[in-house]
Order: structure tokens, then C-alpha cells, then sequence
């Protein structure tokens, strides 16, 4: 069965909504649920805090994880395979890499030594991925499919966007997902993660953003991907 995971009520109720008019909603007693749901909270450290003591008393039939919510999408050339994404446009993520863990200059990061032991890239599941854009495919929902990077300070301008994407690739910057990554690696969990994006990392300017429609275009996919996935077994 697939815990579903996201950062925040304004995140994760659409979805419950839609599991709840699908009569699958695994608050109501009697019936018998979909998929698990935790709100995971903002940023690497809550996130990480959360998903670890929940895993360490889930249920035991808990065998992957779907980490969805919003994202920012990076405007520089250099994006994930050159393919830029655009406000409400959905994303399924190839790697996870966190952003700014390490040296931070001006114009550029370095990451740490690997003989630290601190790992800052992670690949997610390939055949959850697979599996995933087949069935968005099937069901004619466009997609990007890139690099995704986690920040623990969501990027405010386009000048840090840029060096973000050029130094990963990214395609486009979240706060949570390279923790969820991490944590689901140590439990052997394969994780699947889908973001829509809400605004574009550029200087801020909050008029242009789409929070609402993203979180509700993010829970859409989720949605879809746990009952086909989940009833695929």
C-alpha cells in the first residue's frame, strides 16, 4: 500500500477530498483506505523528522511512498534535458539532489567532501517512474521529468535559480523531497515524487504565482497514481 506524503494541509487536502469522493477515505471508519497519508511539514529537517517516526510504526503494509505537492520551476537553459517547465505544468522527478548543502558563494556552491559520509544526491525508484508517466501518459496528462532539487531556502531570486539548476540540472526546486528521498533509501522503500508547479524562480513576485491551482492540479495526479498504481498491487 502507498503512503502518501505532503508538507502541508494546503497541500494535502485536495487530495483528501478526492479520496473522500471516491469513498476511499481512510478517515472514515469502516472503510477501508487507498493509501496511508501523512503531512510530512515544510523543509528537509520536519520532514525527515516526520517521515522517520512514522515509518518506524507504519503499518507493515506500507511498500512505497508518493511525495506530491508544489514546486518552483527554474527559467535557465540549463534545466533538466534543456526542457523548461511552466506554471501548472507537472513534474515527476528522475533524482533528487539537496541544493544548498555545502559551501555557499556568491555565484556558486560547492558541495562537501564525500569522505564526509554526506551524501546529496539521491535517485528515486526508475520503475515507480516508469509506471507513472505510462499511466499520466494513458490518461493524456503531460509531464516533465527531470532532476529535482531540495532547498531548505526557497530560491527568491533568478540569479540563485540559475546557478541551482546549472550546478544539478535541476528542473525544478522543492523543500522536501531529497529528505523524504533520503529517508525512504534507509527504510528500502522505493519513493515516487510528483510536484505541479506554482510559480517560476525568478525575482520574487508573489502576483504571479499559482499556489491554489497547483496544489489542486498536484493532488489530481496523486490521486490518479495511487488508485492505479495501488490497484495494480
Amino acid at each position: 500500500m502507498i503512503l502518501a506524503v505532503a508538507a502541508t494541509e494546503f497541500e494535502m487536502n485536495p487530495f483528501l477530498q478526492l479520496l473522500a469522493e471516491d469513498g476511499e477515505d481512510s478517515s472514515q471508519e469502516g472503510v477501508k483506505p487507498s493509501c496511508f497519508t501523512l503531512i510530512a511539514g515544510v523543509g528537509p529537517v520536519e520532514t525527515t523528522l516526520r517521515l522517520t517516526r512514522y515509518l518506524e510504526r507504519c503499518d507493515p503494509r506500507i511498500d512505497k511512498v508518493l511525495n506530491f505537492g508544489v514546486a518552483g520551476a527554474y527559467l535557465c537553459e540549463s534545466s533538466s534535458k534543456g526542457d523548461n517547465a511552466s506554471i501548472l505544468d507537472l513534474c515527476l522527478a528522475e533524482q533528487e539532489s539537496l541544493g544548498d548543502f555545502g559551501i555557499c558563494f556568491a555565484d556558486h556552491l560547492e558541495v562537501l567532501d564525500e569522505k564526509l559520509g554526506a551524501s546529496t544526491v539521491f535517485p528515486l525508484d526508475q520503475s515507480l517512474l516508469h509506471l507513472a508517466g505510462k499511466i499520466l501518459a494513458h490518461h493524456q496528462i503531460a509531464y516533465h521529468c527531470g532532476n529535482f532539487v531540495t532547498v531548505s531556502a526557497a530560491s527568491a531570486t533568478r540569479q540563485r535559480g540559475a546557478m541551482l539548476a546549472a550546478r544539478f540540472q535541476g528542473l525544478c526546486e522543492n523543500m522536501e523531497g531529497a529528505a523524504a528521498a533520503r529517508v525512504c533509501a534507509e527504510f528500502s522503500l522505493p519513493l515516487l515524487e510528483v510536484r505541479a508547479v506554482s510559480n517560476l524562480v525568478e525575482d520574487r513576485d508573489l502576483k504571479g504565482w499559482k499556489m491554489a491551482e497547483a496544489c489542486s492540479m498536484a493532488a489530481r495526479a496523486a490521486a490518479l497514481l495511487v488508485r492505479e498504481i495501488g490497484g495494480r498491487g
